[in-house]
C-alpha cells in the first residue's frame, strides 16, 4: 500500500497565523472580555448563537432577560407555553368548563431558579409541618377561651370578647409567624365575578399575569356541574384568586392591588365596595368567615389599602404591617414560643 502524501502543516498554522484573528481583532475581543461578566457573555450567547435563542420578554416597558419556564407545563388545567392566551381561554373558558377544581395560569417569564419556592400555591396540598403546628396553636387558643368562659360564668358576652381580644390577636400573629418560618407565604386577592361576566374578568387577569403586571400565578374556579336530575346550574359566582408570593411584602401586595384597580378589577374608591386578600395559611387551616376562633378570614381589604395608583410608591404602614411584630406571641403568654424568621 502506497504511503499517502500528507499536506505539511508548516506555513499553514504558525505563531504568526490569523487563526485566532488579527492583532486588531484579538485586542478588541480581549478588551470586550474584560468589560463583560460571565453572566453577560452567557446571555449574549443565548440571544445570538444558541440553537434556540432565549427570549427577552418585555415586562412593564423593560427588557427582562429571563428563560421561559412554566412550572405547570403538562398540567391539563393550566395554560401551556405552546399555546397563546387566546387559545388557552378558548380551551378552558371558566363559564362552561366543568372539569378540574381550578383553571391555572402562570407568568411564563419567571426564572427557573426563582420558581422553586418552598411552597407554591398550585401544589394544592397543605404543608404538613405547618398545619400540625398551627393546629396546636388553634387548640391552645380554644382551651384558653373555654377557661376564660368557665372562670367568668356571669360575665356578659361583650366582657368575654374583650378578654379574648389580646389572645385572638396573638393567635393571628403566631400563625403568620409560623407560616413565614415554614415558607408558606403566598396569599391572594379574591374576585367573585358572576357567571355571565367570568370569562371577561378572567381574560383581564390572565393577560395581566402573562404580561407580568400582577403576581406570577392566578386561578379561577370552573363552572359547577349541572344538577343531574334537572340540568339546572345555580352557580352565583366564580372565585378568581390573584396570587402574590409573600403576604408580608406589603409593597408587592399593594402593587398588585394598584394594577387591579387600573384594570378595573378592583374598586378605585372605598365607597364602591372592596375586594379582600387572604393568606394561604388560613386556607390550609380552613379559617373562613364563620371560624370558631373569631379570626378575620381575610388579612387585608382594598379599603385598608385604598388610594393607591400604579405610580404610587408607599412604605409599609402599621396596617397588618411589619413582619417583625412587636406584640408578645400567644405561645409566649401561655408557654414557649418563637418569633417569625425572615
Amino acid at each position: 500500500m502506497e504511503d499517502l502524501e500528507l499536506v505539511p502543516f508548516g506555513g499553514y498554522i504558525s505563531d504568526d497565523s490569523d487563526f485566532h484573528g488579527t492583532a486588531r481583532t484579538r485586542k478588541k475581543l480581549e478588551s470586550h472580555s474584560k468589560r463583560s461578566t460571565s453572566k453577560q457573555l452567557v446571555q449574549t450567547w443565548n440571544e445570538t448563537q444558541a440553537s434556540h435563542p432565549v427570549a427577552s420578554p418585555v415586562v412593564s416597558g423593560k427588557i427582562v432577560p429571563d428563560v421561559l419556564y412554566n412550572r405547570l407545563e403538562g398540567v391539563q388545567g393550566a395554560r401551556q407555553l405552546n399555546e397563546t392566551v387566546d387559545e388557552f381561554l378558548k380551551r378552558l373558558p371558566p363559564k362552561t368548563t366543568t372539569t378540574g377544581p381550578w383553571i391555572w395560569i402562570t407568568c411564563p417569564v419567571v426564572k427557573k431558579e426563582e420558581s422553586k419556592s418552598r411552597h407554591a400555591p398550585e401544589s394544592e396540598e397543605s404543608p404538613e409541618e405547618m398545619t400540625d403546628r398551627a393546629s396546636a396553636l388553634l387548640s391552645q387558643f380554644s382551651g384558653e377561651k373555654e377557661r376564660i368562659i368557665n372562670a367568668n360564668p356571669t360575665s356578659a358576652q361583650s366582657s368575654i370578647t374583650r378578654k379574648l381580644g389580646p389572645l385572638r390577636e396573638q393567635l393571628k400573629e403566631d400563625i403568620l409567624d409560623l407560616a413565614v418560618s415554614c415558607g408558606v407565604t403566598s396569599g391572594k386577592w379574591m374576585l367573585f365575578p358572576k357567571p355571565d361576566d367570568v370569562n371577561r374578568v378572567w381574560r383581564l387577569v390572565a393577560e395581566a399575569v402573562v404580561d407580568g403586571r400582577l403576581g406570577d400565578t392566578a386561578k379561577v374556579a370552573p363552572a359547577d356541574p349541572p344538577n343531574p336530575f334537572t340540568g339546572e346550574q345555580k352557580q352565583s359566582s366564580h372565585l378568581i384568586c390573584v396570587y402574590t408570593k409573600d403576604f408580608s411584602d406589603l409593597d408587592d401586595v399593594r402593587r398588585v392591588l394598584a394594577e387591579m384597580v387600573e384594570l378595573g378589577l378592583a374598586p378605585r374608591n372605598a365607597a364602591d365596595g372592596a375586594i379582600y386578600y387572604k393568606a394561604d395559611v388560613y386556607t390550609y387551616l380552613n379559617i373562613d368567615s364563620s371560624n370558631p376562633y373569631g379570626l378575620k378570614a381575610s388579612l387585608y381589604s382594598s379599603k385598608d389599602l385604598a388610594g393607591l395608583s400604579k405610580t404610587t410608591h408607599t412604605k409599609p404602614s402599621a396596617l397588618g404591617g411589619s413582619t417583625k411584630r412587636k406584640q408578645q406571641t400567644l405561645t409566649t403568654m401561655l408557654g414557649d414560643g418563637k418569633k417569625r424568621r425572615r
